[in-house]
Order: structure tokens, then C-alpha cells, then sequence
């Protein structure tokens, strides 16, 4: 089967395929996630070389021939690649994020491309690295339908408030109150961390700067552990 399409595409990562010829993962609009193929492109005179760098974003023309993808021609890029390279706190965290996006995201979904988009573009302009890290696997599980229920103990329905929290369940999916118990209890996630959570999860890119976060690391780290087993 063949066919042209135009959509625009956010790259993932970039791999040698052979003696002279490129694989670029990337993310598409409309169509998700594929293997764009570049004959010779990692020779120099390759006119896709800039455009398909990692986390760059390009519009253009592609070609769907014997379940393989082909630029065509391009439009328009974004080449954020420079700016993210250029800082070693920048790329370190742009590559975290590609390495999540692409080991969890199977599915096309705009609300993700636009999510990806924005993560890359925002993380340009960070002066606060870590929050940007947070938000971005906070808003990862909201996405991906199976971020935690924070509000109500997740196993017998219980209003959480202050008082009466526990701690957090991977295995239940959520908050745990002190009259519940379970095997995998997390007693060092706080009742703080998981209002951070919540609040990540749903602001808006302009304001991640905005917001004070005392124990970022320790909710990325359980952020990544529950997605891993819920996805």
C-alpha cells in the first residue's frame, strides 16, 4: 500500500540504519508514532539532516510505501535542537523526556503531540529545570488515563484531607487513609507531594515556573514507577 500525506512531526530520536542511511523516530499530528526512513542521510549533502534533529518539529510531505516512511519535501521547521544542546541540564532533561514519550506513547493522540510540542518548547526558556521534569511525567499519567486518585482513599472511598492520610499505593492506584492498609504502601510520598502532583498534572505550561516544589525528585521518581506498572 502507498500513499502521500502531509502532517507534522516532532522528532524522538535519530539512528544509523546501514553504511549511509538514517532511521528518525518520531511522533506525527495525526498519525502517531513511526520510523521515518532517510536514505543517505548521514551524509552531509542530506537536505533532511537539520530538520530531523532530535527534538526538532517539522511540517511536510511524507510517502507511505511498503510500511515504510519517506520525507517527501518539508515545509516548515522548529529547530529547538540547538538551544537544548547548548546545556547539559537542557538536553539531560530533553532526552528523559523523549526516552518516556516514546517507551509509553503507542497510540496517535493530538492531545499528546500538542503535549510533547510544549515540553520541548517551554523546557527552552527553564530556569527552574526540575519542576519542568515533574510536570512533564505528572502530565504524562494524566494523559495516559491512569494518574492516581489523590483525593479519595483508593480503597475504601474515604475523603483524604491531612489528618487522615497515609500514604500512596501503586497497587490500589492512589491515596491510602489510616484505616485501609495494603502491601506497597509509599510512607515517604506526603500528603504535599500529592497535592504537587495534582497541581502539575493540570497548570498550564506558562505557569510550571511559578509553582515551589520542596521534593521534586522523590515525586519523579514515584511518578515513573507508577506509570511503569500501570501502562
Amino acid at each position: 500500500m502507498e500513499g502521500i500525506f502531509k502532517d507534522e512531526a516532532i522528532v524522538l530520536r535519530r539512528s544509523f540504519a546501514g553504511e549511509y542511511d538514517l532511521s528518525v523516530t518520531v511522533y506525527f499530528r495525526k498519525h502517531g508514532k513511526e520510523n521515518i526512513y532517510i536514505p543517505k542521510g548521514q551524509l552531509l549533502k542530506s537536505p533532511f539532516i537539520t530538520s530531523t534533529e532530535q527534538f526538532n518539529w517539522f511540517k511536510g510531505v511524507f510517502l507511505y510505501r511498503k510500511e515504510n516512511v519517506f520525507i517527501r519535501e518539508i515545509d516548515s521547521f522548529k529547530n529547538l535542537s540547538l538551544q537544548i544542546a547548548s546545556d547539559l541540564d537542557l538536553f539531560e532533561t530533553a532526552y528523559y523526556f523523549s526516552n518516556l514519550f516514546n517507551r509509553y506513547v503507542i497510540f496517535p493522540d493530538e492531545k499528546l503531540f500538542i503535549f510533547l510540542k510544549k515540553s520541548f518548547y517551554y523546557l527552552t526558556k527553564a530556569k527552574k529545570v526540575k519542576n519542568h521534569r515533574v510536570n512533564f511525567i505528572a502530565k504524562l499519567v494524566y494523559l495516559s488515563g491512569v494518574f492516581p486518585q489523590l483525593d479519595h482513599c483508593s480503597v475504601c472511598g474515604e475523603v483524604i484531607n491531612r489528618k487522615n492520610f497515609k500514604g500512596v499505593s501503586i497497587q490500589t492506584g492512589g491515596s491510602v487513609c489510616k484505616g485501609c492498609n495494603c502491601s506497597d504502601i509509599n510512607p515517604y510520598i506526603s500528603y504535599e507531594d500529592t497535592k504537587m502532583m495534582d497541581i502539575f498534572s493540570k497548570i498550564s505550561f506558562s505557569k510550571v515556573e511559578s509553582i515551589k516544589i520542596k521534593n521534586p525528585e522523590r515525586i519523579e521518581i514515584f511518578l515513573q514507577e507508577y506509570i511503569k506498572e500501570k501502562v
